[in-house]
């Protein structure tokens, strides 16, 4: 990658290739974790439909997601504030800063946590039978309302980690430790069939757990955090910048959760659950994108605030080009063989299959922009992502509200997709604007002419061949095709870099 013309660009001796090493072997890091972290996902989302049926899993999937609305709230915008002043204090030694801003973010996010949480146990009598007309949701909203306070505490944690650079550990903690313990307690429930309470109970005490296990890591990681150290608090700042990211990151969860709230308003609870199924497929099409950025985004503030525009502008559009070369293969995959991804979490839940393909032609587009949102923010025009998402709620819920009573499920995915792709397209004409910067440069190309191929072959083997043959034979055509194809077009200099430690990774795996 060419330096930077920017004169300050010397202060860094091994220029921005460093950034990029930083990238490439932090995502790495991210990446391995974030894939035992996706199998874990699956697993118990596996267990949780298969064991529960659609009704039962569409009422966890409701209550789940009135959780990661309160959640929300609950962190005050504490998880990006924890990160954009923990990590330039971690990185000039200011060790009563860290702790200082450690300890804010966890006693205020806890708290209220714990507001929130109270609130909403108050509030589930009125909120089950008034809002959804279903008492049955009772019950599942107050365990949930229980465990917020332990659950926004572990998510804190996690980020606190990131703001250490410890990647791996904020992957353990946030997307690996809860749910894997989740998972253990809901196998053990459902194959013992101790009923669908019982498994909420398993959900609050894994989060209790694993709240206390978020604790024993941070401090370790963070010695002084319990030390005799004088804390240096800089509250007003830290809430100066995180509140307005409390509606950023509200705005998102609405973006894509208001499907599901709608759902529950106009349908039944089958189709909240295979709608649900269908998400959680299309939103692994996130999965590099969040590695990506996991690590990249500490970089953004600190690129950004030092003058170093031209290293940005490359490192952003190298992660972007990273993106979309590793996340093309499997959005073709899900999107052309929908019906069979949605087969594996039970008959009655394939469905879902044009809910999924149309999930996930969104959720590619929200690939494909990359950290355009981290950018934004980071770069001091949080305010304007905030009025995007808003603006994109709005829409969502009107569109849902027309489309679910029209079309049903296909509605709530059409409403959601549209809202989705639209507000990360004005999001990237918007950093054009205000920052000079764009990620699509011409090498894009090839990855989109390999796709293009295997595209039209995987669709001819799932048009022209029986099933299962269909699926057996066209899915490792799509990525065969796809990587004969891009390799033969000629890999850029970091994509070979990415394959390198890919394979170093796999290597490292197989030798273990």
């Amino acid at each position: 990658m060419a330096r930077s013309s920017e004169a300050n660009d010397s202060e860094t001796p091994s220029g921005d290739s460093n950034y990029s090493e930083r990238i490439l072997k932090g995502s790495s890091s991210v990446f391995s974790g974030s894939m035992v972290s996706k199998v874990i996902g699956f697993v118990l989302n596996l267990v949780l439909a298969r064991g529960l049926g659609p009704t039962r899993y569409g009422i966890y999937s409701l209550g789940y997601t009135v959780l990661q609305f309160v959640k929300e709230i609950s962190t005050l915008g504490l998880q990006n504030g924890v990160v954009r002043f923990g990590a330039p204090a971690h990185e000039k030694g200011e060790s009563a800063r860290l702790k200082g801003t450690f300890i804010s973010t966890g006693v205020l996010g806890f708290g209220a946590g714990l507001v929130i949480g109270l609130s909403l146990f108050l509030a589930a009598p009125w909120l089950a039978t008034s809002f959804f007309e279903n008492p049955s949701y009772v019950s599942v909203f107050r365990i949930f309302a229980c465990g917020l306070p332990f659950y926004v505490f572990n998510y804190l944690a996690s980020r606190m980690a990131r703001a250490l650079g410890k990647m791996s550990v904020d992957i353990f903690l946030w997307g690996i430790l809860q749910p894997g313990l989740f998972l253990l307690l809901a196998g053990v429930l459902v194959f013992a069939d101790m009923g669908f309470t019982a498994v909420l109970y398993g959900f609050l005490a894994s989060t209790v757990l694993a709240a206390g296990i978020s604790v024993y890591a941070v401090v370790q990681l963070f010695p002084d955090l319990l030390s005799g150290l004088s804390p240096d608090f800089d509250i007003g700042p830290l809430l100066r910048f995180s509140l307005p990211i409390v509606g950023v990151s509200l705005a998102s969860i609405g973006l894509t959760y208001t499907d599901r709230i709608m759902l529950g308003i106009f349908s039944t609870s089958e189709s909240i659950g295979i709608y649900q199924a269908a998400a959680k497929w299309a939103t692994q099409l996130r999965f590099v994108l969040y590695a990506i950025t996991a690590t990249f985004s500490p970089l953004i503030s600190g690129l950004y605030h030092d003058g170093k525009k031209q290293d940005l502008a490359e490192l952003y559009a190298n992660t972007v080009r990273w993106i979309i070369v590793l996340t093309l293969p499997a959005a073709l995959a899900i999107i052309i063989f929908a019906p069979q991804f949605m087969a594996i979490y039970g008959a009655d839940f394939r469905a879902g299959g044009n809910v999924l393909r149309i999930l996930g032609a969104a959720y590619l587009v929200v690939a494909g922009v990359g950290s355009v949102g981290q950018m934004l923010q980071m770069s001091d025009h949080q305010d304007f992502v905030l009025s995007v998402n808003v603006s994109m709620v709005f829409l969502n819920v009107l569109l849902n509200w027309l489309l679910i009573q029209q079309l049903g499920v296909i509605g709530a995915a059409i409403a959601t997709g549209l809202t989705q792709a639209l507000s990360n397209i004005i999001e990237i004409v918007a950093l054009h604007y205000f920052l000079g910067i764009h990620p699509f440069h011409h090498s894009l190309w090839k990855p989109v002419g390999a796709a293009a191929a295997a595209g039209l072959v995987g669709t001819a083997s799932f048009l022209f061949l029986p099933s299962p043959l269909h699926w057996v034979v066209g899915l490792p055509l799509i990525l065969v095709i796809y990587a004969a194809v891009l390799y033969g077009l000629g890999l850029h200099p970091q994509d070979q870099s990415i394959a390198n430690t890919l394979w170093s990774e796999i290597r490292s795996y197989v030798q273990r």
